[in-house]
């Protein structure tokens, strides 16, 4: 997989075909992927710079506390990046996962597989003009099309297996907040 960076829309944010707003993204378009951060501003790019690699021991960090909060603030020196393009890429967590049923079981003995929505964009930045954002990625029934063509069985969400699959993931999730 390798590195990549990440990409931060603060402009309003992207969103996943059912409109869920997602600001994080991941990408590998710039040179030698680092980890580092880029955000979006009013259709420009900049990359966040690091003043020192231990956030503990940089001067520019501060720490506070609001009502049960500690926050911890760090700045970073702006650099003006110009790419023509950015590929983006990333998941939607609200949206119903798709699943498919593997042959052998996974963790806790499950036998169904979750696939998160991807949600590509590739950005566009022309020069003198706004940002424009194309997807590149499809819906929730293209992604079940999609794992189907590949050999894989996909359960309906009406499927007696993924209506257990589900109450057992709801039920482990409550049952991790007590």
């Amino acid at each position: 997989m390798g590195m990549y960076d990440t990409i931060v829309v603060l402009d309003e944010p992207l969103s996943c075909p059912a409109g869920h707003p997602l600001g994080f993204f991941q990408t590998k378009s710039f040179p030698d992927p680092s980890m580092s951060t880029y955000l979006i501003d009013r259709g420009r790019v900049f990359r966040a710079v690091r003043h020192s690699w231990g956030d503990e021991e940089d001067e520019q960090a501060t720490w506070r506390i609001s009502g049960d909060e500690a926050i911890h603030e760090t700045r970073h020196r702006l650099e003006v990046v110009s790419p023509p393009e950015v590929q983006v890429y990333s998941y939607c967590r609200t949206c119903k996962p798709v699943l498919v049923r593997v042959d052998r079981p996974r963790s806790w003995g499950d036998i169904v597989q979750e696939h998160w929505l991807p949600v590509d964009f590739s950005l566009h930045f022309p020069r003198g003009e706004p940002m424009r954002v194309k997807r590149v990625s499809g819906d929730r029934k293209v992604l079940m099309e999609e794992l189907r063509r590949s050999g894989l069985r996909v359960l309906e969400d009406d499927d007696p297996l993924a209506i257990a699959h589900r109450e057992i993931q709801r039920a482990r999730s409550e049952s991790g907040r007590r």
